[in-house]
């Protein structure tokens, strides 16, 4: 029987809880941000878009930092609560600039948000699990696919980033999932 997306959310959930009390998901992290940044997309991209990590996920944001990000511009993303759907903006951000906590416990940027999202090369989507065919599940709100759905013609390839203990097996998508189109762990 195939585990739901509830099941696979407390299941994954539980197992980052262990990682990062362990302290593995610092490590983690520097190994996944290594990899990302010997990839020739992160090498030729300009516009980049990261997420600030909550205090137990995967944190990549020192890819803004070092000779490989040089000429690069850096985005993050601003989630809104709306009665018809889930807005994320697309904010610019550099290391230091003002951030606010949100109402979902996350860090944003105050900056103004850009119009024109097709700039964009690379999109680093956060996850609690994703599988082989680069379906994640992400925490339920769908700020993401909305905005993958919202913006069909983006170019910007999708990549997920999670520790390698939180794979599965398989994910069984619904109709408004949009699967990304890499994922990268520490391994």
């Amino acid at each position: 029987m195939k585990q739901t997306k509830k099941d696979l959310r407390k299941a994954s959930k539980h197992i980052r809880a262990k990682l990062y009390s362990e302290g593995k998901i610092s490590e983690i992290s520097d190994r996944i941000t290594k990899k990302i940044r010997a990839f020739d997309d992160f090498k030729s991209a300009k516009n980049v878009m990261l997420f600030y990590p909550k205090e137990e996920e995967v944190n990549i944001l020192g890819l803004m930092e070092g000779k490989e990000a040089e000429g690069k511009n850096f985005y993050l993303p601003r989630c809104e609560a709306c009665d018809y759907a889930p807005i994320m903006s697309i904010c610019p951000y550099k290391k230091g600039d003002e951030l606010f906590e949100s109402d979902f416990g996350i860090l944003e940027p105050v900056n103004e948000c850009i119009d024109n999202v097709s700039i964009l090369d690379i999109i680093f989507v956060p996850a609690l699990c994703a599988d082989k065919f680069c379906h994640r599940i992400g925490y339920g709100a769908g700020y993401y696919d909305y905005f993958f759905r919202l913006h069909e013609n983006l170019k910007a390839k999708k990549i997920i980033v999670l520790p390698l203990e939180m794979y599965v097996d398989e994910i069984m998508p619904d109709a408004r999932d949009v699967p990304c189109d890499m994922v990268v762990s520490q391994d």
